[in-house]
């Protein structure tokens, strides 16, 4: 299946692109997705995750508009958005 990734803010910065189809196999999650991305831009896996998968990474995923969990499923045709979260006063 394939799914469009969007990065947005300084996820843009760390992949150097604003979005892409990534193939990934029927019945993956988002953390395969990211699992995916990790391995695409080491950038964006140091910068991010570090040395392990931390579920607590500063990024919030979002899967056709709705903030999802790392185990939310993909379909084919989703497209999921990946952005740091956003704080303001």
């Amino acid at each position: 299946m394939k799914v469009k990734v969007k990065y947005l803010a300084r996820f843009r910065t760390l992949t150097g692109i604003d979005e892409e189809i990534i193939e990934l196999p029927e019945g993956a999650t988002v953390k395969d997705l990211i699992e995916e991305i990790k391995k695409k831009y080491p950038k964006f896996r140091e910068e991010v995750f570090g040395e392990g998968f931390d579920e607590d990474a500063d990024a919030n995923i979002a899967v056709n508009g709705r903030y999802v969990s790392w185990d939310e499923r993909l379909n084919d045709g989703d497209v999921v958005g990946i952005f740091p979260p956003v704080s303001g006063g």
